[in-house]
């Protein structure tokens, strides 16, 4: 049987769903409350502190950890004292487990676009190279190197992003630059794709947003408008990006149609069941 789905395309952001995770917690903030520092080192960005590190991570969800995909240990899994009601183990026992069987110190790296929003956009983040701190605009120069071609594209979309509340992580896994967390990634699944495109092919477009789709995430395909002649040594050149945006999602009719059909299948049953039902007679009174 054939597939019958509709695609809606809003210029606005506002189709976005937010599905809530069982047992995950928001970030308190979005920027860190306090400066850090890292540094540059084999062409990767590196914040050697190990509680900057955890800091920078736990307000706002910046960078990764190689061995780092998700929390360990879910909350509403365990008990937070040990009763002896119960063999489940307390919270704090599994958590001080875990913390056991894994590495002691780990580095958080950076990207290019974090390291210059939380740098020179938050103020947050200190950032040195051959041990020597870099300037904003030497800073700047640097992350367009380690960033490509597309990086003013990238970080105009991405501040713009991150102002709006998102925290915003890799797209790679599902073939777009960004995937948009309302919270954090433990306390909601990722809400949409980012695109960043100029123009796209129709049928990539139909493939990748049938792709997020059915992992119950929506399409957000945005183009960076770049004006002709602009100077962009700095990073205020981004002020002057203009940033056009669409939105899609994809509505599977066929399903839709089948839920109606069930629902009204089930009402049809309950209405014949009433009507088939011997009535009471009423009683005679004397």
């Amino acid at each position: 049987m054939r597939l019958v789905h509709l695609c809606v395309v809003s210029v606005r952001m506002n189709l976005i769903k937010h599905e809530k995770k069982l047992g995950g917690e928001d970030f308190p903030a979005q920027v860190p409350s306090r400066p850090s520092k890292a540094i540059i080192y084999g062409g990767s960005v590196i914040v050697p502190d190990v509680y900057s590190s955890e800091h920078i991570a736990s307000h706002g969800g910046y960078g990764y950890y190689m061995s780092d995909r998700q929390d360990r240990v879910n909350r509403l899994l365990f008990p937070d004292e040990a009763t002896t009601e119960s063999e489940v183990p307390p919270l704090s026992e599994v958590g001080r487990e875990w913390s056991e069987k894994t590495p002691v110190y780990e580095r958080l790296y950076l990207s290019p676009e974090e390291t210059v929003f939380l740098s020179i956009d938050s103020n947050m983040l200190e950032v040195s190279e051959s041990k020597r701190i870099l300037t904003p605009d030497e800073l700047w120069s640097r992350m367009k190197e380690l960033g490509g071609s597309n990086f003013l594209k990238r970080y105009a979309v991405y501040r713009y992003l991150r102002r709006c509340g998102w925290c915003v992580r890799s797209g790679l896994p599902y073939g777009c630059q960004y995937l948009i967390y309302r919270g954090s990634p433990g306390s909601h699944h990722a809400a949409a794709g980012v695109k960043i495109e100029t123009q796209i092919e129709p049928r990539f477009f139909i493939g990748l947003n049938r792709a997020l789709t059915n992992m119950k995430k929506a399409l957000v395909i945005m183009t960076p408008i770049i004006p002709d002649g602009l100077n962009t040594s700095t990073q205020r050149c981004v002020d002057s990006v203009h940033i056009s945006i669409s939105t899609s999602t994809t509505m599977f009719i066929e399903r839709k149609m089948n839920e109606l059909k069930a629902k009204d299948g089930n009402e049809l049953s309950k209405d014949k069941d009433m009507k088939d039902k011997p009535k009471e007679k009423p009683s005679m009174e004397s």
